[in-house]
């Protein structure tokens, strides 16, 4: 059986309407106001439900707080959550991001990390499941900001809580390009694509992880990201993984327009990508490898800043072909700051695209 250690705050209940004054640690202020502490209105069962039937499966359950205890404890009783050990504020030196209040945990149930599953809504989750060595899954019905969250993915993303009660499928259920790279079965649900903003216009389909990233460990995705710059041997996982993700997006592009290569490149890295997808894309799906050229050269881009690359690639494109009223879809490799995806947006949008969203093969993780 597996160990399930829960985040309790915006992970099991709605607790946004005290987050400023949690975050001040105004803690007379909170405890006045416990009562505006809401279920979350997603999933059934509700996440604040879930804990008595995971348990119920025969699996242990924690809850893992920087909350005070009082506090932890007065939203467990008055919620009915059913666990198996509490570990609060006070209870360790650390707090998460250290990943001592999970080993705690994990100790006090007598769990193997390697069999276990840290649930949580944001960054600083993330990291303190992968300092502990066990899996992360982000509670995608808490997250606030997916930007922020998506450069700190966990290893599953799930916005339908259920899913957590399927625990014999909870490894197939990774992003689509990931398990594709891998080589592993994966079932299809909506967490296998990961946003990047709270608008559904960005999308990665996995986490690019640099060779320096602790969290790197021979990811299958990142080295096929780096393969497909100079060859195009992976093009048909990348086409799949596409497809895939365009056919459980539920918006349908009239065409999908790459980012294109710097002036000075004869290669399109996405154009055996796009050929490969073209007979498998539903619909009146059309491709254009070359709907956008470069014009400018960018010289020092990848050691910019956010706003240093938003300045520089400022008129750095130019569209090739007639968008009039068309939904393009944006492809990427990498997701890193946005701001060749923002600027490639806008030049479309100005040559009277209706409609515009992205989607990269992977999300580069800050840490």
């Amino acid at each position: 059986m597996s160990a399930f250690v829960f985040d309790l705050d915006m992970t099991l209940v709605n607790s946004s309407a005290l987050a400023e004054w949690r975050d001040l640690k105004m803690w007379s202020q909170v405890r006045s106001n416990l009562e505006s502490v809401k279920p979350f209105s997603v999933g059934t069962p509700a996440p604040h439900e879930l804990p008595a039937r995971i348990k119920a499966q025969g699996h242990d359950v924690a809850i893992v707080t920087s909350s005070p205890r009082w506090y932890a404890e007065a939203l467990i009783e008055l919620f009915g959550i059913e666990m198996d050990v509490l570990v609060a504020a006070g209870d360790t030196r650390q707090y998460k991001p250290d990943p001592e209040p999970i080993i705690k945990a994990l100790r006090d149930l007598g769990a193997d990390p390697n069999d276990a599953y840290h649930i949580g809504d944001t960054t600083i989750d993330v990291e303190a499941s992968y300092r502990a060595g066990v899996t992360s899954i982000g509670a995608g019905w808490g997250v606030s900001e997916f930007d922020a969250f998506s450069s700190v993915a966990p290893d599953i993303l799930l916005l339908d809580p259920s899913v957590l009660l399927r625990s014999d499928e909870l490894k197939q259920r990774g992003y689509f390009a990931e398990m594709l790279c891998a080589g592993s079965h994966h079932k299809t649900h909506r967490g296998a694509i990961l946003p990047c903003d709270n608008f559904s216009l960005r999308y990665t389909l996995g986490r690019y992880f640099k060779k320096e990233n602790p969290r790197y460990t021979g990811d299958a995705l990142s080295e096929k990201i780096l393969i497909l710059k100079d060859s195009d041997a992976p093009a048909q996982i990348f086409a799949k993984a596409l497809t895939e993700f365009v056919q459980n997006l539920k918006w349908t592009p009239d065409y999908v327009i790459p980012v294109p290569p710097k002036r000075d490149q004869s290669r399109n890295r996405f154009e055996a990508v796009l050929e490969a997808a073209a007979p498998l894309l539903q619909g009146d799906t059309e491709i254009a490898p070359n709907g956008l050229r470069s014009v400018n050269e960018v010289e020092g881009y990848k050691s910019m800043g956010h706003l240093e690359r938003a300045k520089a690639v400022r008129g750095a494109f130019e569209i090739s072909g007639d968008w009039n009223n068309a939904k393009i879809l944006l492809l990427d490799d990498v997701l890193t700051t946005g701001a060749t995806v923002a600027e490639c947006t806008r030049v479309l949008l100005d040559s009277d695209a209706s409609e515009v969203r992205s989607v990269a093969f992977g999300r580069n993780q800050l840490r």
